[in-house]
């Protein structure tokens, strides 16, 4: 088999493809908004917070006080057949007890959804800054290091009634991700697009059942590495009763993994293992190929004044090691409104991690997390939160597994929603 590398032209073009439908889109809400009514909710967030691990490592490391400001603006506009919302924010953070760690996180998300008599079109554009600490742990349960990462995504979707009980479905889902200074850490930057269609039928008032075929492609810069994934998934829902709701959606996947190596051979003639001449360097490809179920069940219950949930999911996702990850998990959460202006929840979850071609099994890992967690509202404008949380990561075969303590006491200030209307 021949090699081959990415091409980045391909990716530029398709980046730049989403980018104009995004903005045509903006353009068209803007001109449909002349009727729409705009509001606006500022707020601004101050966290104090302790870690022990803030590297999140087995070696040996410094416990750190964090300070993070975080002014958030939440938005929505709507008219009869459009409807905006989006979020625009950022968290400056500064930590005291090692250096190198002060970064500024940024997000700004739109979510616009257009419904004619049959149609609904639909557009999510995301642009984060984060740390891989935060949203790519919490997807796949493992990281490789701690580090700044750009996330760039476009969602848009188009759905049809057929009749009143039927609908079809169509997405493209479009994501590049960028690290800040990876060299030695093992993390590369990808592009995944996937595309899915999909027939969703309401059974009753209580029941409905979908079914949806995808493709996905999953592709790094160095080293260069690319999947391909087919799969079908059959999705049933249930509201058993007001206060009882379930979901189940199963499905097989069939993935294609490339990962290009270095090959080095000798132009002329070898004696006794040395080569007499010229060495030149060959990439070539080899190819895996792997099958396998992906799972999506949730049972949520609601009380007066409680509410409890368990879900057990398989899932692939795109990741910054080199290769899609399998990412087995199950998560128990829990929140009780102790009185109208006290809220307490618990959440726990536990990973087992597996990579789909190219990665090394010892980047393999489980991961578990508690996290107990208190809202205290002091007025209409002002909250105060509190918790803490237990996290540990063991890779296998590595002796002592990475555990943090993170302790936060975060104050936030509401000002009243802005609306105006034209």
């Amino acid at each position: 088999m021949n090699g081959w590398a990415p091409v980045r032209t391909r990716e530029d073009r398709a980046f730049r493809l989403v980018s104009v439908l995004v903005f045509a889109a903006a353009l068209s809400d803007v001109r449909v908004s002349r009727a729409a009514e705009w509001s606006a909710e500022p707020s601004l967030g101050l966290t104090s917070s302790y870690n022990d691990n803030i590297q999140f490592t087995s070696e040996p490391h410094s416990s750190v006080w964090g300070l993070q400001l975080q002014p958030d603006v939440k938005f929505n506009g709507q008219t009869e057949t459009l409807k905006v919302t989006g979020e625009v924010s950022a968290t400056v953070n500064r930590y005291f007890g090692e250096s190198g760690l002060d970064t500024i996180d940024h997000k700004v998300s739109v979510r616009s959804d257009y419904v004619a008599e049959r149609d609904t079109l639909g557009l999510i554009v995301d642009l984060l800054r984060d740390s891989t600490l935060v949203s790519e742990l919490a997807t796949t349960g493992v990281v490789l290091a701690r580090r700044q990462r750009n996330t760039y995504s476009a969602y848009p979707t188009w759905t049809r009634a057929i009749n009143e009980t039927t609908s079809i479905r169509a997405s493209y889902n479009f994501s590049r991700v960028r690290y800040d200074n990876a060299s030695n850490t093992g993390l590369v930057d990808y592009v995944d697009q996937s595309l899915a269609m999909g027939v969703q039928h309401k059974l009753d008032d209580r029941r409905s059942l979908g079914v949806t075929a995808y493709y996905d492609r999953y592709e790094t810069d160095a080293p260069s590495s690319r999947a391909n994934t087919f799969g079908f998934q059959v999705g049933y829902d249930h509201r058993f009763t007001e206060t009882l709701h379930g979901s189940l959606t199963v499905g097989l996947r069939k993935t294609r993994t490339d990962v290009a190596i270095l090959d080095l051979r000798c132009e002329t003639l070898v004696v006794a293992g040395l080569c007499s001449g010229p060495v030149i360097a060959i990439t070539a490809a080899e190819s895996q190929q792997s099958s396998g179920y992906t799972l999506d069940a949730l049972l949520e219950k609601r009380w007066e004044t409680s509410t409890a949930s368990v879900g057990i999911s398989r899932e692939i996702n795109p990741s910054g090691i080199g290769s899609l990850v399998q990412t087995d998990r199950i998560q128990l959460t829990w929140l009780r409104q102790i009185s109208p202006t006290f809220t307490a929840s618990f959440a726990a979850a536990a990973y087992e991690s597996r990579f789909i071609g190219g990665a090394p099994s010892s980047t393999e890992s489980n991961y578990y997390r508690i996290e107990p967690h208190l809202t205290w509202r002091l007025s209409e404008e002002l909250t105060m939160d509190a918790s803490y949380s237990f996290a540990q990561q063991k890779y296998r075969g590595a002796g002592t597994p990475a555990q943090a303590n993170l302790i936060y006491l975060s104050v936030q200030y509401a000002w009243p929603k802005i609306s105006a209307s034209r």
